[in-house]
């Protein structure tokens, strides 16, 4: 024989179903969650380089400067978040070696030595090609003329020898800097291209 429920035993349990059915919330799934775009991604990534890579200033790159000799794993300890290679290049019909840094394929940086055969001589000269590392000011290689921090106060002149169609320009507070800008036009007569590398030179 089937059991009989009480009014009040069907009211309770009525209630009890309807609570349940509207404390019950949907689960959201992970398609359903916003997603953050792969270029906010990108940027983000990139944010992060910019903030964490050394500047250069008059004292050189980082914690690379006039007391530092020309040696690769000397620098590689110095830029832990970077690569450092052995390179060479050719001036005069002679090979000189280089050390080139790299984030990831990119290289951003070549170090030049005052002197090839004595490496514990120091460095020369260290280029910087990517826009990631900041000068003087916040300068970037890939900044326009205009946009060059304290433009005003930049000493210019025009390049010679392998520099020939280049603008020259030094800081006011960093005179082993240099700021090196494609020439437009002829002689100088129009704003130059945007910066093309900053260079900081052991003198």
């Amino acid at each position: 024989m089937a059991a009989k429920l009480l009014p009040t035993q069907v009211s309770l349990m009525a209630v009890v179903l309807i609570t349940g059915c509207a404390t019950q919330t949907p689960t959201q799934t992970r398609e359903d969650q916003p997603q953050e775009s792969e270029s906010a991604r990108v940027s983000q990534v990139q944010d992060s380089v910019e903030s964490s890579a050394p500047p250069l200033t008059n004292a050189g790159w980082g914690e690379i400067g006039v007391e530092t000799p020309f040696d690769g794993d000397r620098i590689q300890a110095l830029l832990p978040g970077y690569q450092v290679e052995t390179g060479q290049i050719s001036r005069e019909g002679e090979s000189y070696p280089t050390l080139d840094v790299y984030q990831g394929e990119t290289r951003v940086a070549q170090l030049d030595p005052l002197d090839p055969n004595r490496p514990e001589a120091g460095i020369q000269r260290i280029t910087i090609t990517d826009r990631t590392i900041t000068g003087p000011g916040g300068v970037r290689v890939g900044m326009t003329w205009a946009e060059t921090p304290n433009l005003d106060q930049l000493d210019c002149f025009p390049g010679e020898g392998p520099t020939t169609g280049y603008l020259l320009c030094t800081p006011a507070n960093a005179e082993r800097v240099q700021y090196i800008y494609p020439q437009l036009g002829r002689d100088g007569d129009r704003a130059p291209a945007p910066l093309e590398r900053l260079v900081w030179l052991n003198w």
